[in-house]
């Protein structure tokens, strides 16, 4: 059988035939070859107009079929997939802000999350929790208005995308390979090994000396994190499947940034985690009384810190500051030789991420990475980090809990997001990493 756009071509030449016929014979009767030819040409057309029918019923049947083969090809899609596709963080924001009570998949993942936080032990203050199948990370105090195109009314377009998902972390030390822990309930420890037994030569019939190792444990705990932020009312009543990834996208950010800059210098008291470089026990490798000159030398002495502990394995990288990274771009490992200490790795493969290689070894950089050190009459030196960095242990317990407060800046048409979440993060042994930070590089050429 012909295809319908074939069959409906035809049909229009032969109705181009009969309104000719019907032309000639407008103002005298139609002879008998006229009449013949057009009672031929109507049942003709008569007899199109049935195969058309026809092929167009044949041809979505086809299309049916081509469609359920093609699904039934495509891996089906997890709860998980489906509730971050369905969710709409701001329908719900919207619903919480208006006193109504949320409904569908918004009300699913708040109890979702409610379970979440009774499980951890955490009693949630909010009108609206998010669990951690959805999202990982926190928010940002930034003000967004439809009003103003750099705060997002650039984000109000006629044409919807597709949902995204809240983001997965793209912080430094998660890149590196540190271990990440979700759904977390009360206080966890995990128990270490300190100190090996040993073996002991003895003679033929002497006792064996007791060499028992011995254990301390890692404790980790819910510590809280908070943020908030503003959207205006105009805007969520314009607000677009691209405005709900805009917001969801700048509303992780703030938290990654605190998370990622605490699991790198916290001091256990302003941060509440303490950070890699804070840590007691991590190897250290100093460049001189007051700092000095990042060298080929310092590098390596970095990774042989480690080795000389036995913790040179497992998720093995360098991570420091943009700075450092353009330092060692200029620096020859020898006078002459060429051959730079921070090289490029090989040329990625489309829609991967760069990978830089450092003395062989994966190489990360952050602006997190101090870069404002002093030490004796050094100033302004830079931080060096190498290790396991899956010896890092980040932990989150529960979701997000929010809160939605449409009253304090009302008169700015203003609905408040106050955001908290709750992490640990411990470093399982502080030999695995070690850190330079006295690196001087004020005489890059």
């Amino acid at each position: 059988m012909k295809r319908s756009d074939e069959l409906k071509q035809q049909r229009g030449a032969k109705m181009d035939e009969l309104t000719a016929i019907s032309a000639q014979a407008a103002n005298a009767m139609l002879t008998e070859e006229q009449r013949s030819n057009a009672l031929k040409l109507k049942g003709e057309i008569q007899n199109l107009d049935t195969d058309i029918q026809l092929a167009e019923a044949a041809e979505a049947e086809q299309a049916r079929q081509a469609v359920t083969v093609s699904r039934a090809k495509q891996p089906q899609a997890t709860p998980e997939q489906k509730a971050q596709e369905q969710y709409s963080f701001l329908r719900a924001v919207r619903m919480a802000a208006s006193g109504k009570n949320l409904d569908g998949i918004e009300a699913e993942m708040s109890q979702e999350a409610e379970r979440e936080f009774r499980a951890a032990g955490i009693t949630p203050t909010g009108n609206l929790y998010i669990p951690t199948m959805l999202t990982k990370r926190g928010m940002h105090k930034r003000d967004m208005t439809a009003g103003t195109t750099t705060a997002g009314g650039y984000t109000v377009p006629t044409e919807l995308g597709a949902l995204i998902p809240f983001l997965d972390p793209r912080l430094a030390v998660i890149n590196a390979g540190a271990t990440v822990l979700t759904g977390l309930t009360g206080n966890i420890d995990f128990p270490r090994n300190d100190a090996a037994a040993t073996a002991v030569w003895e003679g033929e019939n002497d006792a064996n000396a007791e060499t028992s190792p011995t254990f301390d444990r890692i404790q980790m705990s819910p510590n809280r994190l908070g943020a908030f932020t503003d959207i205006s009312k105009q805007l969520m009543v314009q607000s677009s499947i691209d405005v709900e990834n805009f917001v969801r996208e700048r509303l992780n950010n703030a938290i990654n940034v605190a998370l990622d800059y605490a699991l790198i210098n916290g001091d256990g008291a302003t941060q509440l985690i303490t950070g890699i470089l804070n840590t007691n026990g991590i190897g250290s490798v100093a460049c001189g009384t007051d700092g000095g000159p990042l060298t080929w030398g310092k590098i390596v002495d970095l990774e042989t810190e480690v080795a000389v502990d036995n913790a040179d394995f497992g998720s093995l990288a360098y991570l420091t500051t943009p700075g450092v990274r353009g330092y060692l771009k200029k620096t020859e490992k020898a006078s002459g030789t060429a051959q730079f200490v921070w090289m490029d790795g090989p040329t990625p493969a489309a829609n991967t991420a760069r990978v830089d290689v450092l003395n062989g070894y994966r190489a990360f950089v952050s602006t997190q990475v101090p870069s404002n050190l002093t030490k004796g009459q050094g100033t302004n030196l830079h931080a060096v980090l190498f290790g396991n960095f899956n010896e890092l242990i980040l932990g989150q317990w529960a979701g997000l809990d929010i809160v939605i407060d449409p009253y304090t800046s009302a008169k700015n048409a203003l609905i408040t997001i106050v955001v908290n979440s709750w992490w640990d993060a411990a470093l399982r042994h502080a030999a695995s990493m070690a850190a330079i930070k006295d690196a001087d590089i004020t005489d890059a050429v």
